[in-house]
């Protein structure tokens, strides 16, 4: 994902709202025709092949794009033909435009109301390699804006044959920034429309983002699958789905592998529902910037640059996010491995430190996310960036399981900066678990594991800087070994329970409480493996009571 978004993405207009009744016209209330109906030109309709079941439904209008002048051999330039096949289609008040098995190369296409695409076994739609081929303004393959009732759909292909965008060395040269890199945008992209549906086309190798979804109402994909480059080297910018103020959106059943973002929420955005889909990339597979209710679950993230993270800067709400029954691993293979969640919350966007005295806007907000059943493997666990006079809000994590790899020295482990770089969660963020700047944390049933062999400069599992209202409830594990770091650390907090938590064997210090931390309760816990249960340096008395300690 890349961040100087052009003015048309950050529009704010909301769509309008939807008709008295859903219904795919795509697919579905039109006329049946045979091979030898014409249109009012005399142009003929025909149906696709008896055998292709999911396209011949009883009341289902096909247009063939074969019928229209299409060729289909991969050579000639069918951009024309296949407008054409589009534009009757909606002109009769819609219908479905069939690609029989070929390959038809095209440049821009505009759907339209009440318009499906669909895509046959073995048929692909190659987005041409001539940057003039394409609308000069709309650089897409497939655009549709204020469209309604519109779907993609089939077993075929959609390639964006993006790097023959960058090859012959230009892609090298762009990122050392010494060219422009001219190339398509998204190739599949989406404006205020209404009643949109991807479902089971394979997407691949888009030039940027594969598919962009602006202020549009009413979105289901499924089960469909995009393929582009994993690394900066072979995909840059290759984001997946992008979502700009959208809502109403289930994405279900996804296959997605790409070099940037996997799936990526933003603006005012709502309602999202993201279920059962499979992620890859050498970036963040689900980047979280801007959405109220947002529930992703039944997933798994598989040798990512991170796995789910947060970006909220001035202006940018995320309010109630829950993320369940996800499995999760970050690659050594880039830049020797990234952090599992990260949360990231400053007035402004910044890659660097900001100066004390600089003028900053007000700040975004980021509150109510719940994360549960969640297992991981990764070379950062937890990294929580909270911003200062505008602290995360209503944390959880509960029954999550995490084991850290070691696959990089972390520069920022010892003293994460503030603000934290944006950038840092890929190739530097500290190991363990560690929350700053947050309002109502609550960590239950979490585990902690170190891969063998162990480093002592690996250090604490837990670190809670200025967090107030902490519950820590069944926490199991300690600190990495030979470490002379406490298992726990609380700086700065502000009434926490601690209870039924338990020291693993080798434990040192299990809690260690510094200045500014205050009203600390300990109740239940099993701390008989730790050498020193608690060390207190923060000049306030804790409360205590049925703690399992060592005999002395």
């Amino acid at each position: 994902m890349i961040c100087n978004m052009k003015p048309e993405h950050r529009s704010q207009n909301r769509c309008r709202s939807a008709k008295p009744y859903w219904v795919w016209l795509v697919s579905l209330s039109f006329s049946c025709c045979s091979c030898g109906t014409q249109n009012d030109n005399g142009t003929p309709l025909s149906r696709p092949d008896a055998t292709d079941e999911n396209a011949v439904k009883v009341g289902l209008t096909v247009y063939n794009v074969i019928d229209f002048g299409a060729v289909g051999d991969g050579q000639s330039l069918d951009t024309t033909a296949i407008q054409r096949t589009i534009d009757s289609a909606a002109v009769a008040g819609g219908g479905t435009v069939y690609f029989p098995p070929g390959t038809f190369l095209s440049g821009t296409l505009q759907l339209k109301d009440n318009t499906s695409l669909y895509l046959s076994l073995g048929s692909t739609l190659s987005g041409s390699k001539n940057l003039q081929d394409y609308d000069q303004e709309k650089t897409h393959l497939i655009f549709a804006d204020d469209a309604h009732n519109i779907s993609i759909r089939g077993a075929g292909v959609i390639d964006g044959n993006g790097p023959s965008f960058w090859d012959n060395g230009r892609l090298e040269q762009w990122l050392q920034g010494e060219i422009e890199l001219p190339r398509t945008k998204d190739m599949i992209r989406f404006d205020q429309c209404e009643n949109v549906r991807l479902e089971q086309v394979r997407i691949k190798d888009g030039a940027f983002w594969n598919i962009g979804f602006g202020d549009c109402h009413e979105i289901a994909i499924d089960g469909i699958r995009i393929r582009t480059g994993v690394y900066e080297n072979d995909g840059p910018n290759t984001d997946g789905i992008n979502l700009w103020n959208c809502t109403n959106v289930t994405i279900s059943d996804c296959d997605i592998v790409t070099g940037d973002d996997c799936i990526v929420v933003l603006g005012n955005s709502r309602d999202v529902t993201i279920t059962n889909c499979q992620l890859q990339t050498s970036e963040t597979a689900l980047m979280i910037s801007g959405v109220q209710n947002l529930a992703f679950s039944n997933s798994t993230i598989r040798d990512s640059g991170c796995g789910i993270g947060f970006r909220v800067w001035t202006d940018i709400l995320v309010d109630g996010v829950t993320i369940d029954n996800i499995t999760l691993s970050t690659s050594k293979r880039y830049q020797g491995g990234g952090t599992a969640i990260y949360i990231w919350s400053f007035p402004i966007y910044t890659e660097t430190i900001v100066a004390d005295q600089q003028d900053l806007p007000p700040p975004g907000v980021i509150r109510n996310v719940n994360i549960s059943n969640f297992v991981a493997t990764a070379n950062g666990l937890v990294c929580v960036n909270g911003y200062q006079d505008a602290p995360v809000e209503g944390l959880t994590l509960d029954n999550v399981q995490f084991t850290m790899f070691g696959g990089k020295q972390s520069e920022y482990n010892d003293k994460p900066p503030y603000p934290y770089p944006i950038y840092g969660f890929h190739n530097a963020s500290p190991y363990g678990m560690f929350f700053r700047y947050v309002d109502d944390l609550a960590l239950r049933n979490v585990r902690v594991r170190w891969q063998e062999p162990e480093r002592a400069d690996w250090g604490s599992a837990l670190r809670c800087w200025n967090v107030n209202h902490l519950e820590l409830a069944g926490f199991f594990g300690r600190h990495a070994a030979e470490s002379t770091q406490p298992t726990v650390s609380l700086q700065g907090v502000s009434g926490a329970l601690i209870r039924d938590c338990r020291a693993a064997n080798g434990t040192g210090t299990f809690l260690e409480l510094l200045g500014g931390t205050k009203s600390v309760s300990l109740i239940g816990n099993e701390l008989f493996q730790s050498i020193t249960p608690v060390d207190n340096q923060s000049g306030h008395e804790y409360f205590s009571a049925n703690n399992h300690l060592p005999e002395k």
